[in-house]
């Protein structure tokens, strides 16, 4: 009888904690989620500040049938310097940054994960961190 109550209580021991353990998973990967549609909308935002700046730059370089001269050359000049090179491409440095540092909490995350399959959890923890670290220098 006390064999039984010791292994029905080590059995609800164990129960509780694969509760657990299947509740910090389902959390985990509600964070992941949310960090992948965060993600989307930083590298949405990216390319519209690059095609912003893109056509800036065409701007800057546009003739005015109207506006010739030094006072147009020195415009076209502190417009592309302040605006595009200036502010605009910090702005994009630091979105660029935050892109980086949600790609390294996705990878944390999903190793997470990873750290609760074992051999082949291992293996896909690396190949997260590779591919992270690849992402974060063309991006």
């Amino acid at each position: 009888m006390n064999e039984r109550i010791a292994l029905q209580n080590q059995y609800n021991s164990q129960q509780t904690q694969l509760n657990q353990c299947s509740w910090q998973l389902v959390s985990l990967n509600d964070k992941i989620e949310s960090i992948k549609i965060l993600k989307g909308k930083f590298i949405d935002l990216k390319n519209d500040l690059l095609d912003l700046k893109s056509k800036l730059n065409e701007e800057s370089r546009e003739s005015h049938k109207y506006w010739k001269g030094q006072l147009l050359q020195d415009h076209n000049d502190l417009f592309k310097s302040s605006l595009v090179n200036g502010s605009l491409s910090t702005y994009i440095k630091n979105v660029d940054r935050n892109l980086d540092d949600l790609n390294n909490e996705l990878m944390r995350l999903q190793n997470e994960v990873y750290s609760t399959e074992g051999l082949i959890g291992k293996i896909k923890s690396s190949l997260n961190w590779i591919a992270t670290k690849l992402d974060n220098l063309v991006n």
